[in-house]
Parts: structure tokens; C-alpha cells; sequence
């Protein structure tokens, strides 16, 4: 892990907690472009990153597209601190919620590294949810890319069309954890109107590329 990364002509200070996560999200962000921010997608002004972490997806996002309105949604109080500290210098949006199909109160549940933490209704909900409507209206209305990793509450997301005919381009960490295969995330996705143009697949969690069925990439 570097301590500074160059973006956008500043140096930025990483920060982040001692996970074992860290590093594989970093390289998977910055180094190996899983999220193909390389691949410069057309007219991107608007990116939503839903499941920020510590913000790595959404540094890498301003170094590709640098006048782009970026909007960062995490809900895990243990890593604010660190996006925050991460993206003060460049220009990010920060809203310490989850984004899930409708607006209420979630749990945060933990069992291992901050980056595999999931937000489940138990009872005692403190954390504020926000609808997936409602994270793109605060952008204006459309996204132009939205990145996707919410340890499996994608599936909730799905259920409602209409916020996805708002969204131009996907790059999403789809989570098999209750015996969904690839095959339902390719129908999911383009049942809401999107064409699947990238896979890397790993064991009960992969991620995927799609673009709005018609659209130019």
C-alpha cells in the first residue's frame, strides 16, 4: 500500500483501517481497473459509488474523471473517518448512509474485515437508509456510472425498475449469497434494460460491467 497517491494534481494521504481487505480493494480500484475506470466511458458527469468503504473506487474515479459530480455513500461508522480523510481534497460528496431499495433505519453487521460488512434490518436500526431513487435524485436525476458493492443488498434494489432507467453505465460486485447464480444477476440486470459486456467471476461473488441496453458505451 502507498501512503500518497497523485489525483487530480493534488497528493493525497491514505488512510485506512488495519484490514487484511485494504489492500485487495486498493489493487482492485487503482491497480488492476476492475471497475474499468480506464476504459473512459463518454460524457460521464455523474457517479454514484454506493458502498464507498474508505474510498479508493471514488479516488480513482475523480483521477479519471476529473470535472465528474461524484456522490459516496457509506454506512459503516468504523471506516468514515477514513473517506472523509481520504476524499476532503477532491471535491466527493460523503453520505454516511446505506442505499437499498427504500428510505428506513438498517444494522450494520460485521464479521471480519470492514469491506465485507452488510446492513440487515434486526430490530435496532440506527443507520440511516437511503432509496436508490433518492441517492439519484440528490445527483440531479441521472448517473452516468454508478459503482455497486453492497455485500448483497443489490438484491432488494433490483425489485424496483424505476431508479434503474435513470442509470447509464454499471460497474457493480454482485454477492451469491443466498443461492443466486451468475445466470439470475445477467436476468436481473437485463430485465432492467442493461447488456452485460465484462464478467470476472470468483467463489459466490464476481464483478460484472453492463450498460443501458441501446445506449453508447
Amino acid at each position: 500500500m502507498p501512503q500518497k497517491v497523485n489525483v487530480a494534481g493534488k497528493s493525497i494521504p491514505l488512510q485506512y483501517p488495519p484490514d487484511h481487505g485494504v489492500s485487495s480493494d486498493f489493487l482492485a480500484c487503482c491497480i488492476r481497473n476492475d471497475y474499468g475506470l480506464r476504459q473512459r466511458l463518454s460524457s460521464v458527469r455523474t457517479i454514484l459509488d454506493i458502498g464507498a468503504n474508505v474510498g479508493f473506487f471514488s479516488i480513482a474515479a475523480r483521477s479519471s474523471y476529473p470535472q465528474a459530480t461524484i456522490h459516496a455513500y457509506e454506512p459503516n461508522p468504523r471506516v468514515l473517518a477514513f473517506l472523509k480523510a481520504n476524499t476532503a481534497q477532491l471535491g466527493i460528496g460523503i453520505y454516511p448512509e446505506a442505499v437499498g431499495a427504500h428510505n428506513g433505519h438498517v444494522s450494520m453487521v460485521e464479521s471480519g474485515d470492514s469491506n465485507q460488512a452488510r446492513t440487515l434490518s434486526t430490530g435496532d436500526d440506527a443507520i440511516t437508509q437511503v432509496s436508490l431513487d433518492t441517492a439519484i435524485e440528490r445527483l440531479g436525476g441521472t448517473v452516468d456510472l454508478l459503482k455497486l458493492d453492497c455485500e448483497g443488498a443489490e438484491w432488494d434494489m433490483f425489485r424496483s425498475a424505476n431508479p434503474w432507467l435513470h442509470i447509464r453505465n454499471i460497474r457493480m460486485e454482485y454477492h451469491l449469497f443466498h443461492g443466486e447464480t451468475v445466470r439470475d444477476v445477467e436476468q436481473a440486470l437485463s430485465s432492467l434494460g442493461f447488456e452485460t459486456t465484462h464478467w470476472q467471476q470468483d467463489s459466490g461473488f464476481g464483478i460484472v460491467w453492463a450498460v443501458r441496453s441501446g445506449r453508447a458505451h
